[in-house]
């Protein structure tokens, strides 16, 4: 039945549509569980990708499976982690490869967390309130002349390392991992130094030792062979196992009552006498003013990060949006001219197009390139490029710096905003740098 179930979900994109087909089979126990076992990845973990299992070739089996064989042997052997390593792969192998092929497709896409019937969380939700289990999560604010009233001096500044968010889980020398949707992972080395941490849950981001670029780290982490010996988790928050679980509960309005200064001298102090090469703390300062926070941000984002996070010394944790942490980030526009064009990288969507717009102000003491535009204005720019040299165009960045041998100072993420055709000229190196210090003044 719950096959034809899905598949009529798919007869029809609409979303009321969906969730009428739903509400119709709202009784229906298995779709309720298959929808659980997909979609709940805070209740439901199973600890293996797709790729994984069909690595492994499925054995024949004397004993007849069937689909309830499947589902049953998913909650028993590997939610419980009862089965792990190889062994579980294979014997998850040789159950799909018992199944007949619909039912075989359906453990797959509980597995894959994806039924492909484009019907989110909170659609479920509405039709079985609480069926699907919301992950606690703490997000931050964005920093504004409003937001910046809930912050108070001194406080903390912390790199935002731009990695892969992780929570780990640690109860009577067993840890667990868990991603901000809920999933499970497994990260042998760092398991081995929290080990020894005291129980509560640990927060932080992964990156990867030697690789600065975090597009390309983030991409080894969550691929199917993450390279384990060189994850790095760098921690910024300690919650006790008692206010984490308070903190997901709706019947409380300020379930957590420990202050992030406790909570981060806490965390200081596990991790300075549990020293493990696989566990950094988040780098840190402690700011008195506005101006020492975006001055550590400032060098931070010259070094390629994305910026901070500017945290409350007396911030409890919550799930939900804290007002209390807040992402920091400058934002510049300096008026430069368009000196020609960069062609686009062969084998990409820019191949025989504009790739990047040269720039450089009338002194020549700032140059550089940026991209930062849409389609339609990257088919416009390939056809008019000689036109468009010699142009005054706006363009946001978040610094500038002066790379050791260059004459030049060089914009830091530059991004290209609009062409300025009521400007014939361009800011110069000293209105560039009053720009920079109106932006963090301004903050």
């Amino acid at each position: 039945m719950v096959h034809e179930i899905l598949k009529e979900l798919n007869e029809n994109n609409s979303t009321n549509y969906k969730l009428e087909v739903l509400k119709k089979y709202k009784d229906d126990k298995r779709l309720q569980q298959v929808l659980q076992m997909t979609y709940d990845a805070v209740a439901f973990t199973y600890g293996m990708s797709v790729n994984q299992i069909e690595k492994f070739k499925p054995e024949k089996l004397e004993i007849p499976i069937n689909l309830d064989f499947a589902i049953a042997s998913l909650l028993s052997n590997f939610c419980t982690r009862e089965v792990t390593g190889h062994k579980a792969l294979q014997m998850a192998s040789n159950i799909i490869g018992n199944l007949k092929q619909d039912d075989a497709d359906l453990i797959k896409k509980i597995i894959n967390r994806d039924l492909k019937i484009n019907v989110g969380k909170t659609q479920i939700n509405k039709v079985w309130p609480g069926l699907i289990t919301k992950p606690v999560y703490m997000r931050c604010g964005v920093y504004s002349e409003k937001t910046a009233k809930s912050i108070s001096f001194p406080a903390i500044v912390q790199l935002k390392a731009d990695g892969t968010y992780r929570e780990f889980t640690v109860q009577n020398g067993h840890v667990e991992s868990r991603s901000r949707s809920g999933e499970s992972y497994e990260y042998p080395k760092i398991f081995e130094g929290l080990k020894n941490y005291e129980d509560g849950v640990y927060v932080g981001e992964l990156t990867v030792k030697g690789i600065d670029d975090r597009a390309k780290g983030n991409g080894l982490i969550n691929s199917d062979n993450p390279p384990h010996d060189d994850i790095i988790v760098q921690l910024w928050d300690y919650i006790t196992l008692d206010e984490y679980s308070q903190a997901g509960k709706k019947d409380r309005k300020n379930p957590c009552e420990t202050p992030y200064i406790k909570r981060w001298v806490q965390l200081n102090a596990i991790e300075y006498v549990n020293p493990h090469p696989n566990i950094e703390m988040i780098p840190a300062y402690e700011c008195n003013t506005l101006q020492d926070a975006l001055e550590a941000t400032s060098k931070w984002m010259t070094d390629g990060f994305e910026g901070a996070i500017l945290k409350d010394l007396n911030g409890v944790f919550k799930d939900g949006t804290s007002k209390h942490q807040l992402k920091l980030k400058l934002e510049i526009s300096a008026e430069m001219r368009c000196t020609g064009f960069n062609e686009g990288t062969k084998g990409t969507k820019r191949e025989g197009k504009v790739g990047s717009i040269k720039f450089a102000n009338d002194e020549g003491t700032i140059q550089g390139s940026c991209s930062g535009f849409t389609d339609k204005e990257l088919d416009y720019f390939t056809e008019n490029q000689d036109k468009l040299v010699g142009k005054i165009m706006e363009v946001q960045f978040n610094d500038l710096s002066k790379a050791s041998g260059n004459e030049f100072y060089a914009l830091s993420h530059p991004r290209f905003i609009e062409w300025r055709d009521d400007k014939d000229e361009t800011d110069s190196l000293d209105k560039v740098f009053e720009l920079r210090q109106m932006a963090m003044d301004l903050k």
